[in-house]
């Protein structure tokens, strides 16, 4: 029974680092795009 808990714990935080590494990139990306699209404009 506390193996399991212990996994499940361990799982959890995977995913949770893995969500906000996710969303560090996506606003990356986003930014990356804006200044990628305003050289175009200014081109």
């Amino acid at each position: 029974m506390d193996y399991k808990v212990v996994v499940l714990f361990i799982l959890l935080i995977i995913l949770v680092s893995m969500q906000y590494s996710l969303n560090r990139i996506l606003v990356e990306l986003k930014d990356i795009k804006k200044i990628l699209l305003q050289k175009r404009i200014n081109n």
